[in-house]
């Protein structure tokens, strides 16, 4: 590569569009750049390093491995710069226009995402948010790259350059339908046993931590029925005779389902918490540190 004293460092935004959207129209679009000029900076780039950088593959771009190993440097590059722009700025609600990026699954999204917007477009009306599923594993590096601007999950291995905070405890209840056979306003743990149980959970194998706590016990429940969320197991439960066990928080959500029953779990387990993530270079970033209080605030309001 040539000299960085020589080097166009716009064409890093450059290369980076290209990468994200897989093409160099789009790529024109989202730099809101002619497509000649996109072109050229391509061009540029592919002198610039020696290599193609991207592809063709059907209708899109994809990349070489040189392009590969130097993306996530040069995202590092550019969130930095746009840190060191911005770092002397106020960010004033009232006026930003920005989007953020907010990690969530879809556990997290139902009892959290709607009062969040409600509470922060009131006070930021131009401020764009943007809920996205993300693998577990993932997520420190969406963090490190900017993808995502701030995760809510549950407690993760401490990692360097990885802030966390603890923003709420809940307690596990369980829902049944009004009209059960066996259950009336309670439920013991010999009733919560004796019931075909919905799992409700993104992934594919794996229990919960009502599982967990009855293996210590020597105890374990039949699960009849294994969806991806809760909306659609509480819709199994108000039409049979099978329970669920989920959060306060989670089933609050569905105060509106009058036809069924929510009662205190027979059953002693850690509390569902629910954690912020972001990472460390993002920790001066005006907007983001008003976007954390707002979310502090906001669902520490909720418990």
């Amino acid at each position: 590569m040539r000299r960085l004293a020589q080097f166009d460092l716009n064409l890093l935004e450059t290369f980076e569009a290209i990468y994200s959207e897989g093409g160099v129209s789009r790529a024109a679009r989202h730099l809101n750049l002619s497509q000649p000029a996109v072109s050229h900076g391509l061009a540029r780039l592919r002198e610039a390093f020696n290599d193609e950088l991207f592809v063709r593959e059907g209708n899109r771009l994809v990349p070489t491995a040189m392009a590969r190993e130097i993306v996530g440097p040069i995202r590092e590059a550019l969130r930095n710069f746009g840190f060191a722009i911005t770092s002397a700025m106020t960010f004033d609600p009232a006026t930003a226009n920005r989007l953020f990026r907010i990690g969530m699954r879809l556990s997290g999204e139902a009892p959290n995402f709607a009062s969040l917007v409600t509470g922060i477009r009131e006070i930021a009306p131009s401020v764009r948010l943007s809920s996205a599923h993300f693998p577990r594993q993932e997520m420190p590096q969406l963090l490190a790259d900017g993808r995502l601007d701030l995760a809510i999950d549950v407690a993760h291995t401490e990692r360097a350059g990885l802030n966390r905070e603890l923003l709420r405890q809940d307690q596990f209840v369980v829902a049944a339908r009004k009209g059960h056979p066996d259950i009336d306003g309670a439920i013991s743990l010999e009733t919560y046993l004796a019931q075909e149980h919905v799992f409700a959970s993104p992934r594919s194998t794996g229990l919960g931590h009502e599982d967990a706590a009855l293996a210590k016990l020597g105890k374990e429940r039949a699960i009849a029925v294994r969806c991806q969320n809760a909306m659609s197991a509480w819709q199994i439960v108000s039409r049979t005779d099978m329970i669920l066990t989920l959060s306060r928080r989670y089933a609050d959500t569905f105060q509106g389902f009058e036809d069924l029953q929510v009662l205190p779990l027979p059953l002693e387990i850690p509390l569902a918490e629910a954690f912020m993530y972001w990472h460390e270079a993002s920790e001066s970033d005006p907007g983001l540190i008003w976007l954390r209080e707002q979310i502090r605030n906001g669902m520490m309001a909720q418990s």
